[in-house]
């Protein structure tokens, strides 16, 4: 019998060959939902049966009992994070470094980015209860910021006002937030990044670490996993094979950005032909990472062993 599966993830490109029907999975009829709105779709609809989520949130879950969802190693969102500090224009800060004492704003305390950007923090020594946090939107009209359970020295935004306007205003020093604020891309804009060459920055973290921060993975939800345990490797290679042709054909079309062809031989170069694998053995020093940040950022109470995260799906035969 086929086993039947609603996944929900953003519209990446190394998922469209599900989507299309270019890849499938092994006695498994995918359906793949693509929207930006995916993480929340799935949460909020329980006849989807597996979908993208948060890494930060899934991981709080598992460290609180919670084995309502399991895990995939599949990281389909990862991004370096010294891009998402922002300043005036007219700022001389150049570095985290700088940072130490300041005011800024986030739009989302508990978020996966936005914890691996506290961790640059720590990293270059800046005390975070030295800063004076506000959590809110970025922008205008944006929807309300998540502030309930805001540990102590983090604050709403006075009246919910929007990040960008406050810096702008001078209310903030910096902003920490995944996207630009809107009119970013304006020459005129009085925004910039903290990192005028943050691609620079991020290649030398990468150098140092080894580690491409993972945002987002792919979860089942339990009553699925447990009704058809011999889904989820299907679903887990099915993957993998959609992302492989993805970047199979990034190297003949190409034609997207006059330099994609030389940024991709230069990503090669520094980070290897398999930049940003699949599998939990083959990421566990970046999630063992995460789970300390976790701790030491006080997300998390009790220690986390990384090898939990990901048991139900490492025990399944065939799972390598």
């Amino acid at each position: 019998m086929t086993i039947r599966a609603t996944i929900a993830t953003r519209d990446y490109d190394f998922v469209a060959p599900l989507a299309l029907g270019d890849v499938t999975a092994d006695g498994v009829e995918l359906r793949l939902l693509r929207s930006f709105e995916a993480l929340r779709r799935f949460a909020d609809d329980p006849e989807i049966d597996g979908g993208e989520a948060s890494f930060s949130q899934y991981l709080r879950r598992v460290a609180s009992g919670d084995r309502s969802l399991v895990g995939l190693p599949i990281f389909v969102m990862r991004e370096f994070r010294h891009r998402c500090f922002f300043v005036r224009r007219d700022s001389e800060m150049a570095d985290v470094s700088e940072l130490a004492g300041t005011r800024i704003g986030t739009d989302n305390w508990g978020a996966s980015g936005n914890t691996w950007s506290r961790a640059i923090l720590r990293a270059a020594g800046v005390p975070l209860d030295g800063i004076r946090w506000f959590v809110g939107p970025v922008n205008p009209g944006d929807a309300p910021a998540d502030t309930r359970s805001l540990p102590p020295g983090v604050a709403p935004t006075p009246g919910g006002r929007p990040l960008g306007e406050l810096l702008l205003a001078g209310e903030l020093d910096a902003l920490m937030c995944p996207w630009p604020p809107r009119g970013f891309d304006d020459p005129r804009s009085g925004i910039r990044r903290l990192y005028r060459d943050y691609r620079g920055v991020e290649c030398e973290y990468y150098r140092r670490t080894r580690i491409y921060p993972g945002h987002h993975l792919v979860v089942l939800r339990r009553a699925f996993f447990d009704r058809h345990p011999g889904a989820a490797v299907p679903i887990f290679r099915a993957f993998v094979r959609a992302r492989a042709l993805s970047e199979r054909n990034h190297r003949v079309l190409h034609e997207t950005s006059p330099w994609v062809l030389a940024d991709l031989e230069d990503q090669t170069a520094l980070m290897g032909p398999d930049f940003r694998p699949y599998g939990y053995r083959e990421n566990r020093a970046m999630v063992a990472a995460f789970c300390q940040e976790q701790l030491a950022q006080g997300l998390i109470r009790e220690p986390l062993n990384p090898d939990m995260l990901f048991a139900d799906f490492e025990s399944l035969p065939q799972a390598d």
